[in-house]
């Protein structure tokens, strides 16, 4: 069911040939790796290319995605190999982050002076 949800047509084959492979070559293959073995040779078997106009789709999709993934949405995502500039801004928004955390922390904790504890 995943591999037929709208967004991911062209991951499919894939993703199906990647979990089939890493079935296949398990260490310790068990009574359920051998059913998933046939169920993944099923579906590559019965597998079609995309159309024309599937593969057309595709590619608007994958546009899509880049152009989110360029958007600012993500300004603040570090790659797999990230810069100096990027790991400096990690290391700034880390900082930022718990002095925010800190600042909340101590405007929602009660004030120990001014609270009075029953005795």
């Amino acid at each position: 069911e995943l591999t037929s949800q709208h967004g991911v047509r062209y991951k499919q084959y894939w993703t199906v040939r990647a979990m089939r492979e890493r079935t296949a070559h398990h260490q310790h293959p068990t009574g359920g790796i051998r059913d998933a073995i046939v169920v993944f040779d099923e579906w590559l078997s019965n597998y079609e290319e995309p159309t024309e106009e599937e593969k057309k789709e595709q590619r608007e999709e994958w546009e899509a995605f880049r152009k989110l993934c360029q958007s600012d949405a993500n300004q603040n995502s570090y790659g797999k190999n990230p810069s100096k500039e990027e790991l400096d801004r990690a290391r700034s928004d880390i900082s930022d982050g718990q002095r925010l955390l800190f600042e909340l922390l101590r405007t929602c904790r009660p004030n120990r002076e001014t609270t009075s504890t029953p005795t």
